[in-house]
């Protein structure tokens, strides 16, 4: 089984490229059949009704193609020449969390903290 997969790989849709994908096809094997070689990061979003979502990696093609059923046709997928931020969002998370904490512990009243080197009173 196969199905041919139409990826856009500019914002105008002038430059496209078709891509054969069987139930095996993970959205990263699509992004490599697309990318140039030698060229960074890059993902696979995927448009309908204005609306843009960065696929992930691992996500099975095939599989989701068929689950757009009859609607395949009003959703357009584009190679975005930039890092996923799906694939950065659980580290950005990560950094939240850090600065949430130290924020809370600049916050406490009388509690000496050394910061670069320094000694600092915070009270």
């Amino acid at each position: 089984m196969l199905m041919i997969l139409t990826v856009f790989l500019s914002n105008n849709e002038q430059i496209l490229t078709e891509v054969p994908v069987t139930p095996e096809t993970t959205c990263r094997d699509v992004v490599e059949f697309c990318k140039e070689p030698g060229e960074g990061s890059c993902h696979l979003a995927e448009v309908w009704r204005g609306n843009e979502r960065p696929i992930p990696f691992d996500h099975m093609m095939y599989e989701h193609l068929q689950k757009w059923g009859p609607r395949r046709e009003e959703v357009k997928f584009f190679l975005r020449h930039e890092d996923s931020p799906t694939e950065n969002s659980e580290q950005g998370g990560r950094q939240t969390q850090e600065q949430r904490t130290q924020r809370n512990v600049t916050n406490v009243p009388g509690e000496k903290r050394t910061e670069n080197g320094v000694s600092e009173y915070i009270g």
